[in-house]
């Protein structure tokens, strides 16, 4: 097993950077990384009844801004377009209704820059499948070495994740549309299947 584990901080994170959590519960979320574009820093990708919907958080950035420095664009109400998406996309999961109310809560308390958000969000979801909370932030740049297992670049839209088995199935509203849609955000997992989500992400990583 690797010495560290290295995050990034994202949005509504994808299921397998949750299994990493589970796994490797004593993980390092890295806050001095500089922010990369068209990254899971501030996207999640959900199922919506026209198949999968990225969701992107606008922010203001100049080059090199370090993740703990990004700040949120508030002049878009992207908050409430975001919250349709997601309410339109699972208002019919089974466990929807469970946990909708305080997840709302969250996503719309004031946030200045995208690490507070994420990190608020990150907490929740952990609370909510009662994952423990023992991951560290780290407000300055990590850098790796070989033992350390790096995710900050590999957990990425465009990329395969390493390490896992193939996504077990689990039924999803719209499969019947577009087939099964594996390593969304973890919010497909969480309205799906509710509290046996963490006995999922247990069972993903070799």
């Amino acid at each position: 097993m690797s010495e560290r584990i290295l995050l990034s901080a994202h949005y509504f994170p994808c299921i397998a950077y949750f299994a990493y959590l589970v796994k490797h519960p004593t993980a390092l979320i890295d806050l001095g990384e500089h922010f990369t574009k068209q990254s899971f820093r501030n996207r999640c990708i959900i199922y919506t009844s026209n198949g999968p919907l990225t969701m992107s958080i606008p922010v203001i950035k100049k080059n090199n801004t370090p993740m703990k420095d990004v700040r949120i664009d508030t002049k878009e109400d992207w908050k409430t377009k975001h919250w349709r998406a997601i309410s339109s996309a699972y208002s019919s999961s089974p466990f929807f209704e469970f946990y909708c109310d305080d997840l709302e809560k969250t996503l719309f308390k004031d946030y200045e820059n995208l690490s507070d958000l994420n990190s608020s969000l990150l907490h929740h979801i952990c609370e909510e499948l009662e994952i423990p909370k023992q991951f560290k932030i780290s407000q300055t740049y990590i850098e790796s070495t070989k033992s350390d297992l790096d995710l900050r670049d590999r957990l990425h839209p465009k990329k395969s994740i390493p390490e896992t088995n193939d996504f077990p199935r689990y039924i999803q509203t719209f499969e019947s549309k577009f087939g099964f849609k594996k390593n969304l955000s973890i919010l497909d997992l969480l309205f799906h299947e509710g509290p046996e989500s963490t006995n999922y992400l247990k069972k993903l990583l070799k």
